[in-house]
């Protein structure tokens, strides 16, 4: 009897399926698990009204539970491995592609699939294999043929990834050909790829595209909402300006302030702000990003030739005294976050002749009542980790803080950011520390990059991480400050 009002059920929920009643189908369904709660189709149909409504969420709960209901089906890790996509939990899901892929090694789309997943879950060396098995099965594969090369620039093999672009056949374009291209200094390649793919505001089109002649009008310089970019491509604008009467950049709001002490600038408005008098002034206008291309810039000429940022001497001078820099040991800024944990910093355990000084605005649950001339240190980490306060980088004007702190510092010890770029634009001594795969500006190789000529590199060995470096980071922080 159950058989029978599970089949009508089914039958019902096809029925309101077809009239895209999701959540009557999803009810139906539901009522026919409670009957048989092992009926694998009317899970799977539970799922896929759920997701056909946007409730991807729920659709993972029914495919899980057909998961365990039936182990090894690779349609339903498929379909699990998509839901869970869906929600942004990427390892879940090529996790459950890989489940899949057990079932049917044989699928080369199956194997591309997996690769995408693990691209977009970051990790890079596992999406080279997938794509390459994939290919192995299927040389033809679109999926593994369009994501290789974005797996191997992503996984730090620049070479190989041109070569997998070109065997791709597909010449549009991209940012992650213009990031090989440029780690293997190609620049003219690099940069007009990227130059090709910025896209404008709309107010842009209104004026010509400048061509990297000189001008007789201002030229109008736009900056995406990446800072990262505002800080690689810094030392490009003093040469701009030097060809035309006025350099205008328009960038986000928060990062005004910030942009109007860079070099090369001669004034800087928010781009939230009505410009139209501006365009009406103004000869032409161009990408951030884009200048490179457009000058002509080489490996050789791009570089940094000085301190391209000033700090804020006030602000500077607050922080100063806050901290209480220049007296005693020397203050070595730090940032940690996203290369590594609080955990990790046990190497620079007893080192007493540094102090040690937090560059990030952290949450109130990570800073703690301290001793220290700020007050304030970073709670839970080995070591002891001043900190500026909680009002630190609390205002509307980003990084501007982090700038002037920067600038009274000894030297900074850090990840690939905002702090590590600013110090390099400040003209700080320091050490950046770099994943395998790391940014176009800091090259492939080498201890030195001519955008931030001022910092030392240290590159993250194939076995090690990011943090076993900082014993040589100091080491190397302490040679420059004797020197």
């Amino acid at each position: 009897m159950s058989e029978t009002v599970v089949d009508q059920l089914l039958a019902r929920a096809a029925v309101a399926e077809e009239a895209h009643k999701w959540i009557e189908a999803v009810a139906l369904y539901e009522v026919a698990l409670v009957r048989l709660p092992d009926h694998v189709p009317a899970m799977l149909g539970a799922a896929a009204a759920a997701r056909a409504n946007g409730d991807h969420a729920r659709a993972i709960v029914f495919l899980t539970r057909a998961d365990r209901t039936a182990p090894g089906r690779a349609d339903i890790a498929v379909a699990l491995g998509e839901a869970l996509a869906a929600t942004s939990r990427l390892s879940e899901a090529a996790a459950a592609f890989e489940r899949a892929r057990a079932a049917k090694p044989l699928d080369a789309g199956l194997a591309a699939r997996l690769g995408a997943t693990r691209l977009a879950a970051g990790d890079a060396a596992g999406a080279v294999s997938a794509f390459e098995a994939a290919l192995r099965l299927d040389p033809a594969e679109p999926r593994a043929l369009g994501g290789l090369g974005s797996a191997l620039a992503a996984a730090g093999r620049p070479l190989a990834a041109v070569e997998a672009f070109r065997r791709a056949g597909d010449s549009r374009p991209r940012a992650d050909r213009a990031a090989a291209l440029l780690a293997l200094g190609d620049m003219s390649g690099g940069f007009a790829d990227l130059d090709a793919i910025a896209t404008g505001p709309a107010w842009a089109t209104r004026l010509p595209a400048w061509d990297g002649v000189p001008l007789d009008r201002p030229l109008v310089v736009w900056v995406g909402s990446d800072p990262l970019d505002l800080a690689a491509f810094a030392p490009v604008l003093p040469l701009a300006r030097s060809l035309v009467p006025d350099l205008v950049l328009v960038v986000p709001k928060p990062y005004v302030r910030l942009a109007s002490a860079l070099a090369g600038v001669s004034h800087v408005i928010a781009d939230t702000e009505d410009i139209g008098g501006l365009i009406d002034g103004a000869g032409a206008a161009a990408p951030l990003v884009g200048l490179p291309h457009r000058l002509g810039l080489t490996a050789g000429s791009f570089a940094s030739i000085g301190p391209l940022l000033v700090s804020e001497p006030m602000l500077a001078d607050r922080w100063s005294a806050r901290l209480d820099l220049g007296r005693g040991r020397p203050a070595i800024g730090l940032v940690w976050g996203g290369g590594f944990g609080l955990a990790d910093l046990t190497p620079l355990a007893g080192i007493g002749d540094l102090r040690f000084v937090a560059l990030e605005r952290l949450p109130s649950a990570m800073l703690a009542r301290s001793s220290a001339p700020s007050g304030w240190e970073v709670t839970g980490a080995p070591i002891r980790i001043e900190h500026p306060g909680p009002d630190f980088e609390a205002g509307v004007d980003a990084r501007v803080d982090c700038a002037a702190l920067l600038g009274r510092l000894d030297a900074v010890i850090a990840i690939d950011g905002l702090p590590l770029r600013l110090a390099g634009l400040l003209g700080r001594p320091g050490v950046a520390l770099l994943p395998g795969a790391a940014n176009w500006i800091w090259r492939i190789e080498g201890d030195r990059t001519p955008v931030y000529p001022s910092l030392s590199l240290l590159r993250q060995a194939s076995e090690g991480s990011l943090a076993a470096m900082l014993p040589e980071a100091v080491q190397r922080v302490r040679d420059v400050m004797r020197g």
